[in-house]
């Protein structure tokens, strides 16, 4: 087991590596980085969001993301609004150039991904799906602190 479990990771970075790739050349499309793209999505997903929330959605410091977020509002794709639940954490939203840059990038990422997904049949994506969701809860249970 131990390597056949080497070679998942081995994949998995792989993948990983290249979804990035795949990622950066994608938000390029409208001028953007996959970090700022990533920041867009769960503003626009979410309920009006604190930098450290979006932070802990992504995984990266809070510090990282405050430098995204600065950036999204310097260029006018976001904002910063009045909290009422905390007065020194404002909320982050989309402006309306925000908007069209993130519904331009996902759908360059459809397209991206339905050409990926000609040579798969629905039922394996859906069977990796739940095999990578299996191995992230299994990884989970036996890494709680992470």
């Amino acid at each position: 087991m131990t390597r056949e479990m080497e070679a998942l990771y081995a994949e998995l970075f792989e993948a990983a590596g290249l979804g990035r790739r795949i990622g950066e050349k994608i938000a390029a499309t409208e001028g953007q980085t996959q970090a700022r793209w990533q920041t867009m999505w769960i503003i626009h997903e979410g309920a009006a969001l604190t930098v450290p929330q979006i932070a802990r959605r992504l995984g990266v410091s809070r510090q990282n993301e405050q430098r995204v977020v600065n950036d999204l509002v310097d260029d006018g794709l976001a904002e910063l609004v009045d909290n009422p639940d905390h007065r020194s954490s404002p909320l982050a939203r989309l402006t309306t150039d925000g908007e069209r840059a993130l519904l331009g990038i996902n759908r360059a990422a459809k397209r991206s991904n339905q050409a990926i997904a000609a040579d798969l049949t629905d039922a394996k994506v859906a069977q990796l799906r739940r095999l990578l969701a299996a191995f992230t809860t299994s990884a989970r249970a036996q890494h709680p602190d992470v």
